[in-house]
C-alpha cells in the first residue's frame, strides 16, 4: 500500500508499506479519508518534539472495515471513524484498569501509524460506525469535532445557560461554537481576527454572534475558549471573561506568548484550563450526529491525493481542512 511517513523535520516522503493484518482485538480499516491538520503540520516540520520518526501520520481517519474479529458491535463492511488514543497498557493505572487515566497514553499517527496509508489497524473497541446519512466528507472531521466537544465536557461547567465567547475563525472554532449550542449555551459569540470566514460562522446556528477583535465586549463571557493560542488570542480570551470566569487553552500555534496577562489571571480570580484529547466523548458525538445537533457539513475545502501530500503539508496553506482521498 502507499503510504505518508514522517522521516524527520521537513521530511515527508509517500513510500510502499505492508498492508497491516488483524491481531486479536484488532481491525482493518480501508481508508476512505483522511484529514490533514494544523498539529500534523507542527509535528512534521519538528516544532513539536518528542515524537519518533518512521510513522505514518494522520490521526482523523474514517473508512470501511474490511478485516476484523467481527465484534457484536464492529463488523467487516462498517462505515467507522477512529478514536485515534489509546493507553499503553502497561503503567500502574493500565494495570488497574483505568485506562482513561493512562499515564502514558499514545495516538495513531504519532506514536503508532496512522490514517494517511490506504489501510491502518486499530483498535476495534476505538471505532465507531457513522450514521447513514453522513458522507465521507462529513465523519472525516469527527476528530477535529471530539475534541472541542470534549474540552466543554471536562471543563468541570456545566454548559448549559452559559455565555460562551470562542477566539478563533479556523475549524475548531466552528467545533466548539456547534458543541457549545448543542450543550445549551445561552449565548455563543466568535470573536474573528477578519472577516474572510464570517458567512461560514453565520450558518453554524440563527443566533450565534460575532465579533472582531478589536469590538467584543470585556468581562462579559461566563467561559472563554482560546482555539488559536497565540498572544493575541489568548489576550482576547482572558479579556472577555468575567471575574472568576474559566478559560479553556485548547490551541497552541506558538510556543511560548508574549505579555501574557497574568496580572488579569491573578486580581480577577480566573480559572485556565488546558486540554487535549477527550476521554469518552465519541458515543456522546456520534449520538449527536444521529439526532443533527452537531454537524460537519460543508467543511472540507480542499481534497487532495497521497501523492500531494508532502507538498501540501511544506506549502501549508489557509484551508479550512484538506483531505487526503484514498
Amino acid at each position: 500500500m502507499r503510504a505518508v511517513v514522517w522521516r524527520g523535520p521537513g521530511d515527508l516522503r509517500v513510500e510502499d508499506r505492508p498492508v497491516p493484518v488483524t491481531t486479536p482485538g484488532t481491525a482493518i480499516i480501508k481508508t476512505a479519508l483522511a484529514g490533514i491538520c494544523a498539529t500534523d503540520h507542527e509535528v512534521s516540520i519538528g516544532r513539536i518534539s518528542g515524537f519518533d520518526t518512521g510513522y505514518v501520520l494522520g490521526h482523523e481517519i474514517t473508512g470501511v472495515v474490511v478485516s476484523s474479529d467481527d465484534t457484536d458491535d464492529i463488523q467487516i463492511g462498517d462505515r467507522v471513524v477512529v478514536d485515534t488514543a489509546y493507553s499503553c497498557q502497561t503503567c500502574e493505572n493500565c494495570i488497574k484498569g483505568k485506562y482513561l487515566k493512562c499515564l502514558t497514553p499514545g495516538e495513531l499517527g504519532f506514536t503508532a501509524d496512522g490514517g494517511w496509508a490506504e489501510y491502518v489497524k486499530v483498535d476495534t473497541q476505538r471505532l465507531h460506525k457513522i450514521p447513514d446519512h453522513m458522507s465521507w466528507e462529513e465523519s472525516v472531521l469527527s476528530e477535529p469535532f471530539a475534541c472541542p466537544l470534549g474540552a466543554l465536557l471536562d471543563c468541570g461547567e456545566d454548559i448549559s445557560g452559559k455565555y460562551v465567547l470562542i477566539v478563533g475563525g479556523g475549524l475548531a472554532a466552528i467545533a466548539f461554537a456547534s458543541a457549545a449550542f448543542a450543550l445549551g449555551a445561552s449565548r455563543v459569540e466568535v470573536s474573528l481576527r477578519t472577516k474572510r470566514r464570517s458567512e461560514i460562522f453565520q450558518k453554524i446556528h440563527p443566533e450565534l454572534q460575532l465579533s472582531s477583535t478589536q469590538d467584543f465586549r470585556e468581562a462579559v463571557a461566563d467561559i472563554s475558549i482560546d482555539s488559536v493560542g497565540n498572544t493575541a488570542s489568548i489576550q482576547t480570551a482572558i479579556a472577555g471573561v468575567k471575574n472568576q470566569g474559566l478559560v479553556i487553552c485548547y490551541g497552541f500555534n506558538e510556543d511560548s506568548v508574549n505579555n501574557f496577562p497574568l496580572t488579569q489571571v491573578v486580581l480577577r480570580n480566573l480559572r485556565l484550563s488546558g486540554h487535549t484529547n477527550p476521554s469518552n466523548v465519541w458515543p456522546t458525538l456520534i449520538e449527536m450526529f444521529n439526532k443533527g445537533s452537531i454537524s460537519t457539513k460543508g467543511y472540507v475545502d480542499e481534497v487532495v491525493t497521497i501523492e500531494e501530500v508532502p507538498n501540501v503539508v511544506a506549502n501549508w496553506g489557509p484551508h479550512l481542512r484538506t483531505v487526503i482521498q484514498f
